[in-house]
C-alpha cells in the first residue's frame, strides 16, 4: 500500500524550527546540517564535520571579498557566518523560522560579522529581493523541506546574477527496495522533521534543467555524511543521562524516539548506514545571457 507523505506548510516548518533549533544546534555541534566525515577512520567531532561541509559547500560558490550571498534557510546562522568570514562576501541568510533569524543575527554579532552577516525572516517560494541580486545562493539542509524543489529553484534562478553559482545538499533516494514497514518508518521520520519526500539524482538534473540552472556537480555525498545519525544521538543521549528530559520541548521528545535507543548505538556505530535515505550535492551556476 503506497504511502502518503503529509506535506509540511512553510508556516509549520518555521513552527518546528523556532521549537527545536536550541537543541539542535547542541546536538550537531553548533550547526543544523550533516557533517562531512572523510571516512570511516576520520575522528573529527561532529563540530569539526559539520564546520567541512559548509567548507565543502563555500568552495563551490567561487565567491570573493564583497560579492553578494544568499543563504537560502539559514538555521541559526552559523554555516553563513563561517562563509562571510572564509570568503570576505556579504551574506544574506532568510529562514521561515522567527527564532532561527534571532538566534543568527545575534550569532553573526558574537561572531563580529553582523557588518557582513544579516539574517531575515522570508519564504524560500517567494524570496523578496529583485531578480539578478546575488553572485551565489547556498541551500544547505533546507530544500528538504520544500515538495516542489522545481519551484525552489526557479526562485533560485530568479535571484542569481547571469554566471552565479548555486551549492545545496538535498535529501537522497538511494532507489532501495523498500519494504511495507520500512517505507512507514521512513515516512514517520520525515513527518517528524517536517521534510518532503526523497528525491533521485536523475529528479534533480530534471529540476534543474526547468528552473534555467546549469548542473556541474551532482554527487551522492552520503558515504561522507552517514556517520551523522550516530553522532547525533550519542550527543542527545549523552545529555539525557546528565540532565533528563525535562528540558527538551514535546517536538523535540519526538525526535528522541525516532533514535535506536542508547543500549543500540555501539551496534550503530558499526553498522551506519542510512538505508535508503542518503544525502546528494549539487553545484550549478545560471548560464550568462546569449
Amino acid at each position: 500500500m503506497p504511502v502518503e507523505y503529509r506535506h509540511s506548510s512553510p508556516t509549520e516548518v518555521g513552527a518546528f524550527y523556532d521549537e527545536v533549533n536550541r537543541f539542535l544546534t547542541r546536538f550537531q555541534g553548533g550547526s543544523m546540517h550533516y557533517g562531512y566525515w572523510t571516512g570511516p577512520d576520520d575522528d573529527s567531532t561532529f563540530e569539526q564535520a559539520a564546520e567541512r561541509f559548509t567548507d565543502i559547500m563555500a568552495e563551490r560558490l567561487r565567491v570573493a571579498p564583497g560579492d553578494r550571498v544568499l543563504d537560502l534557510g539559514c538555521g541559526t546562522g552559523k554555516p553563513g557566518v563561517q562563509v562571510a568570514r572564509s570568503t570576505g562576501a556579504h551574506v544574506v541568510g532568510i529562514s521561515v523560522s522567527a527564532k532561527d533569524v534571532e538566534l543568527a543575527n545575534e550569532n553573526a554579532r558574537s561572531s563580529g560579522l553582523s557588518d557582513r552577516a544579516a539574517f531575515e525572516r522570508a519564504d524560500a517560494l517567494a524570496l523578496p529581493f529583485p531578480d539578478d541580486s546575488f553572485d551565489a545562493v547556498l541551500a544547505f539542509e533546507s530544500i528538504v523541506h520544500i515538495p516542489d524543489r522545481s519551484r525552489v529553484l526557479a526562485q533560485i534562478a530568479r535571484v542569481l546574477k547571469p554566471g552565479g553559482r548555486v551549492a545545496l545538499t538535498d535529501a537522497l533516494d538511494k532507489g532501495r527496495a523498500m519494504g511495507d514497514e520500512d517505507e512507514h518508518e521512513l515516512a514517520h521520520s520525515l513527518s517528524v522533521f517536517r521534510a518532503a519526500p526523497l528525491v533521485s539524482l536523475d529528479d534533480y538534473r530534471a529540476f534543474a534543467a526547468e528552473a534555467g540552472l546549469v548542473v556541474d556537480e551532482l554527487t551522492d555525498v552520503s558515504e561522507h555524511t552517514r556517520y551523522t545519525y550516530v553522532g547525533v544521538y550519542e550527543a542527545i543521549y549523552e545529555y539525557l543521562r546528565d540532565h533528563g528530559d525535562e528540558e527538551l520541548s514535546p517536538e523535540f521528545q519526538r525526535i528522541v524516539e525516532l533514535g535506536p535507543g542508547p543500549e543500540n548505538l555501539r551496534w550503530m556505530k558499526r553498522m551506519q548506514d542510512g538505508g535508503n535515505e542518503g544525502v546528494l550535492l549539487m553545484a550549478g551556476h545560471l548560464p550568462t545571457a546569449a
